[in-house]
């Protein structure tokens, strides 16, 4: 069997392979024409269709530092692997690159280095069972060799075969593996799930069970957070399907090591006697159209085998978990698993955590061990609704905090400041059954009434002190002038003369940007009000090395956009990175020419305003037409004084706003949640009652 030949790749596979649109690439021939390094020439032309070679393309890419993609190597050997000219079909290409990324993990050497009956050899000791592999190797025939080399390119690109392994399961989408694909949770579900299963079992001899028997995204999320010395366990469901075969490959590559399921399946006698983690998402692949009274049959299966020891983490959809039930047989399902006591907190979650399906709301459950000792008219369940918040750091911090409380006894649960959850009692929410699960939305998290009631006093005086700080009467001296309506410059006129320079924007990698980064970045968000100006920023190193030759504000300049919407803000501290399409008029000599940012910037606003033509989207004027006022030089100490007494006033008065708007907040998030009343007694002095 001869080398496979070299990849070549059309202007719309290096779209996809960068993660750009199509009409970037040939952006980017232009752009680049003529420089020391131009865009790579076609080496084919088929039909008038140009086609590149691929590893030209990725050096060019990489030596440029262009593109959205931190793997085009491990890519473009998928690339190369799947769409082999004279390879097998894409089914078994695919399920052969996994086999042969699954044993290579096993032997720890280059498959290269064995023809095609060494590796049928290996592969029958290594799976002499044909549980996950040997049968896919079998299939690719005369081709085993020649795919055997694309394995150990994929590998040698990603630097490791799990790298190699995950990237090919990153094609789900475009190959495309439809179960698969259809079931794939976002990442700040997996996240969720993942952080609330190690917070409740962090033992990596613990055994971890998902009773499906094709789902993998979470064990495979779950073991980047265990311990990378030991191999643990895990029990999933048994099939013989190619999407469970190509699971158990997927955990044999990250070292999982499986442990046998009981053969009559999760709902037979079958029990572990050491501590256990359930964690399991519906649907995965092969529960996809599996009705309601289904999914919580399966649920109440994992309840019966729980014992002391065990603890389940389901991610559901929220029609399923939460949500009133209209049909009374799946009702009954779902209350014989409430009326059980394991279930210790359910939280409804946000839309958009299943990617195919965004607007579908999804749910977690938590379950544990019933505790005995506790009358079953006592014990309780904690419910929190986040379905109108994004499911980022914080949510998930506070989300992990009151499951790992809810666990708790009653003591600790009732002296628990729940973030998002509230504690309701079991036999209420059997009792009220056409509400469903979902408790009472609340926008702010609430502690006890003693800090509650503290926090207000608190927020008192400072709205106090703030009223009090704001100076006595404002008064600016005027004198009125007969003058002719003066004719303004324009800003086109302004930047020709060299008056204001005009500076672009920096095109900046949204992942780059963070909250809290040492370099502060101002872009449409911050113009328009979104975002409060200084909040993100960009870390220093990443700068640094990326982004080097950009240029950053001075005190003063003036940062505009026109698009989605005019806005406009005067960066007084300067250092800021503009970001496109946001660009700066920079203002050269204010006091010659008595242009004042702060002027400048006020006056454009209120044009902005008034001259947006009826049904129009934007203004009719674009930025070069812009009127832009002149202050004659002997005037300009005075109108900057006066400026800055309004802006201190402002501050002053913004303050004091700030502070009564949280203090209302606050009281009525203590009152709504009913540890805090107010009273007409003493009103600086909280009190119990």
């Amino acid at each position: 069997m001869t080398d496979e030949p070299a990849l070549l790749l059309t202007k719309s596979d290096i779209a996809s392979l960068a993660g750009v649109k199509r009409p970037v690439v040939s952006v980017w021939r232009s752009r680049y024409a003529g420089t020391d390094r131009p865009f790579p020439e076609p080496v084919r032309i088929d039909a008038q269709q140009e086609k590149f070679a691929a590893d030209d393309v990725v050096g060019w890419l990489r030596e440029r530092k262009l593109g959205n993609s931190d793997t085009l190597a491990e890519d473009v050997a998928i690339h190369a692997a799947l769409d082999h000219p004279t390879g097998a079909g894409p089914d078994a290409a695919l399920t052969g690159l996994t086999a042969l990324l699954c044993l290579k993990s096993q032997l720890g050497i280059p498959l290269t280095d064995l023809d095609h009956d060494d590796i049928l050899d290996e592969a029958d000791d290594v799976d002499p069972d044909d549980a996950y592999l040997y049968r896919e190797l079998e299939a690719l025939g005369g081709y085993l060799v020649t795919y055997a080399r694309h394995a150990d390119r994929m590998a040698d690109a990603a630097y490791t075969t799990e790298r190699a392994f995950e990237a090919l399961m990153a094609q789900r989408f475009r190959i495309p593996m439809r179960e698969l694909a259809a079931s794939t949770l976002a990442g700040g579900a997996i996240e969720l799930c993942t952080r609330v299963a190690t917070a409740l079992v962090c033992d990596d001899r613990a055994f971890f069970v998902d009773p499906s028997v094709d789902g993998s995204d979470l064990f495979v999320a779950l073991r980047k957070e265990l311990s990378e010395d030991t191999e643990p366990i895990a029990i999933t469901g048994r099939a013989d399907t190619p999407s469970a075969r190509l699971a158990r490959r997927r955990l044999a590559v990250h070292r999982w090591r499986r442990h046998p399921a009981p053969a009559e399946g999760f709902d037979a006698d079958f029990s572990i006697d050491r501590l256990a983690l359930f964690l399991t998402q519906y649907p995965s692949p092969s529960t996809l159209g599996a009705s309601p009274a289904e999914v919580l049959t399966e649920i109440d299966n994992i309840t019966v085998q729980m014992s002391g020891e065990h603890y389940a983490v389901v991610i559901a959809p929220a029609a399923v978990l939460v949500d009133p039930l209209p049909d009374r047989h799946t009702l009954s399902i779902r209350s014989g698993i409430v009326q059980s006591g394991r279930l210790c907190a359910a939280i409804r979650l946000p839309e958009g955590l299943l990617v195919t399906k965004p607007g579908t709301s999804m749910a977690l459950w938590v379950l544990g061990a019933a505790d005995v000792r506790i009358a079953p008219t006592d014990r309780w369940t904690v419910l929190a609704d986040i379905s109108h918040r994004a499911l980022d750091n914080a949510a998930i911090d506070g989300v992990v905090s009151d499951v790992v409380a809810s666990m708790g006894t009653a003591d600790s649960v009732r002296a628990h400041a729940f973030h998002f959850g509230a504690v309701h009692r079991t036999a209420d929410l059997l009792a009220d059954t056409a509400r469903g699960l979902v408790a009472t939305r609340s926008a702010r998290p609430a502690g006890r009434g003693v800090d509650v009631a503290s926090r207000v006093t608190s927020l008192v005086d400072d709205a106090n002190r703030h009223a009090q700080s704001l100076r006595g009467d404002l008064r600016v001296a005027v004198a009125h002038h007969r003058s002719e309506a003066p004719v303004l410059p324009t800003a086109g006129e302004l930047v020709s003369q060299r008056k204001l320079a005009l500076l672009p924007g920096t095109r900046v990698d949204p992942d780059d940007i963070e909250t809290g980064g040492q370099v502060r970045v101002i872009g449409p968000a911050e113009l328009l009000g979104e975002r409060v100006i200084g909040d993100r920023g960009i870390d220093r190193l990443v700068h640094a090395e990326r982004y080097s030759g950009s240029r950053r504000t001075k005190p003063g300049d003036i940062v505009f956009c026109t698009s989605p919407r005019f806005g406009i803000a005067v960066d007084s501290d300067g250092g800021s990175l503009v970001l496109a399409p946001a660009r700066v008029l920079r203002v050269r000599n204010a006091d010659a020419d008595g242009l004042i940012p702060e002027v400048i910037a006020r006056h454009l606003k209120q044009l902005a305003e008034v001259e947006k033509p009826s049904g129009a989207i934007r203004s009719g004027r674009r930025w070069k037409d812009w009127t832009v006022p002149a202050i004659a030089p002997a005037r300009v100490d005075a109108i900057r004084e006066a400026l800055r007494e309004l802006d201190a006033r402002r501050r002053e008065a913004q303050n004091l706003l700030d502070s009564v708007n949280e203090l209302t907040d606050t009281m009525i998030d203590g009152v709504t949640r009913g540890v805090l009343s107010v009273t007409s007694r003493n009103p600086h002095v909280p009190e119990e009652e």
